[in-house]
């Protein structure tokens, strides 16, 4: 009972930290769409889709191999944190040195050659982000979840902090001539957009120092023989993070090469502030998610625990249609959260984004099947159905659409995936 208590103490600071972390960088999105006009807004959406892509590259799936190497007992805690911190160090430092030979390149094909500055950026923090992979899931193995809280919330913390300064409180002292000397020696703002970038890039650099001294305590050599190990577990995880990144963010650039270039960016813009308001229904699903794994894996030997998962469905789905009941009536309301009209074109989405995440919360749902029987491969196979289902219906409907066949591409998606489950569970629900 004990274990138990201590499983849903640490999933209630894990849920809280998630949801602060999210609401707090939510914040961001009134001052973005107030500073940004929605084609400058397009530029941040699009780099952040390209480092999350880039990391997930680099890291391999080494996160989930960490949590079952050192849970195996095979080999020492110690090795299996060496072995996978080497590993994402080695491709942290091969993507940061290729970027910097090809940078001028890369900015090309992503369209932005006169700002080589963002690929630079953004090169810094793909590489402190995927070093600090391990050394965070080494305090959640450890059970050290409020230290893990604590360092996420400063890093989003000190994110905006830099933000509000670069964006808000230097362009004030510039324009009423106070404290101009001291101002001109680090803020121009013709490159307004890359200071969001800069922000993020300190709130990393910080993060690494903190847990710097975790980092070296546990540092041992290296184990060749548990690399291949990890490697061959970590792959399946790997393809499915890649889908899953794909059903998330593809549809935010496929607008961008879809769609005449003279609206691309606008319309990317749009689609990407209005899609941040379905918050509400995000935070309700990652929620539930966060307190019921724990409680799916606890209830799996139960004899009643199919009636158990039903009634979960159940509830979940009553709940979830109040939220989206509740943000559709006061859409007008909500939107204003947004501050720059240019965006509020764009709430015809919001409906349709609600609905997709009703959908995923019933595939988290209904998914218990393969992770209570130890078959995560049907994870990878769904999860690369739904990244294909997801570029196919974007690529269709975009050109005739624009942003709203992307909405509706995201929801189809997500009853194509909740609906792939059902026909291969091995659980009744």
């Amino acid at each position: 009972m004990s274990e138990i208590r201590q499983l849903f103490g640490q999933t209630i600071i894990y849920g809280l930290s998630s949801v602060v972390a999210r609401v707090l960088n939510f914040l961001l999105v009134p001052l973005y769409t107030a500073k940004f006009i929605p084609s400058e807004y397009a530029v941040v959406t699009e780099m952040y889709v390209y480092a999350a892509l880039f990391i997930i590259i680099g890291s391999f799936g080494m996160e989930t191999a960490f949590f079952r190497f050192t849970g195996s007992g095979q080999s020492s805690k110690a090795s299996v944190f060496s072995t996978a911190y080497t590993f994402l160090l080695a491709n942290a430092t091969l993507i940061l040195g290729l970027g910097l030979v090809f940078y001028k390149q890369i900015s090309s094909i992503i369209e932005y050659e006169n700002h080589p500055e963002y690929v630079l950026i953004f090169l810094g923090i793909i590489f402190l982000d995927l070093i600090t992979i391990i050394p965070f899931s080494l305090l959640r193995q450890k059970n050290k979840a409020i230290k893990f809280a604590t360092i996420k919330i400063i890093n989003i913390a000190i994110n905006i902090f830099f933000n509000i300064f670069f964006l808000v409180v230097c362009p004030y002292l510039e324009a009423n001539g106070i404290s101009k000397t001291f101002v001109e020696q680090f803020y121009n703002p013709d490159i307004s957009v890359a200071y969001v970038f800069i922000s993020n890039l300190i709130a990393s650099m910080i993060t690494v120092i903190i847990l710097a001294p975790e980092t070296i305590k546990n540092l041992a050599p290296p184990n060749y023989k548990l690399f291949k190990k990890m490697i061959n577990y970590s792959w399946p995880i790997w393809i499915a993070g890649l889908a899953f990144m794909i059903n998330e963010s593809a549809d935010k650039v496929l607008i961008k090469y879809l769609l005449p270039k003279g609206i691309a960016m606008r319309e990317m813009g749009i689609y990407s502030a209005c899609y941040k308001l379905s918050i509400f229904m995000t935070l309700f699903v990652q929620s539930y998610r966060f307190a019921a794994e724990p409680f799916f894996f606890n209830q799996f030997s139960k004899p009643n625990a199919k009636k158990t998962y039903s009634l979960m469905l159940q509830f979940f789905v009553l709940f979830a249609l109040s939220v989206f009941l509740f943000v559709t009536f006061y859409i007008d309301v909500i939107k204003l959260i947004i501050p720059n009209s240019l965006y509020h074109e764009g709430i015809i989405i919001v409906p349709i984004v609600l609905l997709a995440n009703i959908f995923l919360g019933i595939y988290y749902n209904l998914s218990v099947w393969y992770k209570v029987t130890n078959k995560t491969k049907y994870a990878a196979i769904i999860s690369s159905i739904g990244a294909f289902v997801t570029v196919f219906l974007n690529i269709i409907f975009i050109p005739v659409y624009g942003y709203i066949g992307s909405a509706w591409a995201t929801l189809i998606r997500t009853i194509v995936v909740q609906g792939g489950v059902c026909p291969m569970k091995s659980v009744s629900v």
